[in-house]
């Protein structure tokens, strides 16, 4: 963790440095074998680090943030109605999904927690960001206790520091990386299913049966089929055990109908109620296995190729050995494969699939998370053999530990993606200026904006107001005049307004140019 953080606001400055002296407080109570005292403090470092990841951008990120955003706060309205255009005042085609009005794009789990969190914490980026927080955190709990169940609980310690010292998951939770909150949602539901599997197969308690069914319906009503993961793992468990009878695979049958109570009902939901959007957008999740869809596209290696990006620079290097001693160290043969199926299946069904999209992967990072730690685990292992001295070995311990975070949090890359440290980071000044220029406009009631560039869905956000990118025609303009609506147009230097609104003295004319478009 380079020191290099003068360029943050104190607050960020004060997350950072107390989620750091929680994570030592957690280290020392691992030491000391007080483990509620661990855990406590690994919540309260997990907590801060996130919190400082949700603060990183005071604006909307472009593709999709804002688009969850915007969906979120128009669901605090009517729940079970989920809009982008929540008045689509303008006669045009709102088929496409970047402009829909009834926004069936994504499934609706985490656009509930969004909306849930503005409903209860009021309407800001940060609140916005708050679901994705408690999740991370509790998926930072998934890990202590998955690689505890599996291993020991010094491998689930490390996985747990590993998942919130990464900057990928500190990008998906700041909005900053493609499909953000819905693909950190999927991960921490889809890690729940894991958990739950895990529970279950060492405790025999029906209990677990239900949980798992529950979170894996949760990962269907995030992101789609694939948090069905959990079923996969099982089947290969029970082949490994050679339990093929119905009656010896009941409890997993069960588990699939749970989840099935639990996400069918919407999917029926919204092929009555919306059936042309609801058919348009299944056809259109099918597609993207045989088609690159909006150009996500990529090479079969494409996920192989960006694991580094995800885990770590080394990380491609360090994963066989990383499973390999998961291996080694695992109390049960059977789980590891079964475990091991999961990535495997997820790498292969992505790298087969035509659209690639770099967070697909990510749903098994636990288990990748948990075979790192277990590497990491052997290696401090190894070094304390050579020590006789318990007290020197605890040193090393928490030494190693905290090395992990300092190596693997770039606070100079946050900075640099995140601040205006570097004079080229347009891309900050830009968005952090547009929010500015929507959070000042003063408007009627009535008003519809226009001229807003590609940034109509933060306009609609912040202002309230409809918002279009184009200048409208003089049709469109009588329509709006018609239906007694205020137009109000952005203009810059480059603008040239036809005589139409030009002359006509109703029209807001806002004097203010629109960035980074």
């Amino acid at each position: 963790m380079p020191l290099f953080i003068t360029y943050f606001s104190s607050t960020q400055v004060n997350l950072l440095f107390a989620g750091f002296i929680a994570l030592i407080f957690s280290t020392y109570f691992h030491v000391k074998e007080k483990e509620i005292l661990c855990v406590v403090f690994l919540i309260i470092a997990a907590t801060l680090i996130f919190c400082f990841s949700a603060s990183l951008d005071p604006f909307l990120n472009l593709w999709d943030e804002r688009y969850h955003a915007l969906v979120g706060k128009n669901l605090m309205n009517h729940m079970l109605t989920p809009t982008l255009y929540d008045d689509p005042v303008v006669d045009t085609d709102y088929s496409n999904w970047g402009e829909s009005h009834i926004w069936l794009h994504k499934q609706p789990l985490f656009l509930w927690q969004i909306a849930l969190s503005f409903k209860l914490f009021g309407i800001s980026e940060f609140s916005l960001r708050l679901p994705s927080i408690i999740l991370g955190v509790i998926v930072v709990l998934i890990c202590y206790r998955c690689g505890k169940l599996l291993v020991s609980k010094r491998v689930g310690f490390i996985a747990s520091i590993l998942f919130m010292s990464n900057i990928y998951i500190t990008e998906l939770i700041s909005g900053r990386q493609m499909s953000d909150h819905n693909d950190l949602a999927f991960l921490a539901y889809v890690s729940l299913t894991i958990w739950s599997f895990i529970e279950y197969y060492y405790s025999k308690n029906k209990f677990w049966i239900y949980l798992t069914g529950i979170f894996a319906g949760m990962a269907i009503l995030t992101k789609w089929l694939v948090g069905l993961l959990v079923y996969f793992g099982w089947l290969v468990l029970r082949l490994q055990q050679r339990k093929f009878k119905f009656s010896a695979n009941k409890d997993l049958i069960l588990s699939v109908l749970v989840a099935l109570l639990i996400s069918v009902p919407w999917q029926i939901f919204t092929f009555i109620t919306y059936p042309e959007i609801a058919k348009k957008e299944f056809e259109f999740n099918a597609m993207h296995f045989s088609t690159a869809v909006e150009g996500h596209q990529g090479p079969f290696w494409y996920h192989f190729n960006i694991f580094n990006s995800i885990y770590g620079s080394i990380a491609s290097f360090l994963i066989i050995p990383a499973l390999y001693f998961l291996y080694k160290k695992i109390r049960d043969k059977n789980l590891y494969f079964s475990l091991l199926s999961m990535v495997l299946i997820v790498y292969l069904f992505f790298s087969l699939a035509a659209t690639k999209m770099p967070s697909f992967t990510t749903i098994i990072a636990v288990i990748i998370f948990i075979a790192f730690a277990a590497l990491c685990d052997m290696i401090i292992e190894n070094i304390s053999k050579r020590i006789s001295l318990k007290w020197i070995k605890n040193i090393i311990w928490v030494i190693s530990i905290l090395i992990i975070p300092c190596f693997m949090y770039n606070v100079e890359l946050l900075q640099e993606n995140h601040t205006t440290w570097k004079k080229n980071n347009l891309y900050t000044v830009g968005l952090i200026h547009n929010k500015n220029v929507f959070l000042s406009l003063e408007l009627p009631e009535n008003s519809v904006l226009f001229n807003s560039k590609g940034h109509f869905i933060e306009a609609m956000f912040y202002t309230g107001f409809p918002a279009y990118s184009i200048i409208p025609s003089k049709k469109l303009y009588i329509d709006m005049k018609k239906k007694k609506r205020t137009v109000a147009i952005f203009i810059d230097k480059n603008t040239i307004l036809p005589d139409y609104l030009d002359q006509d003295t109703s029209v807001i004319k806002i004097e203010q140019e629109i960035l980074f478009n």
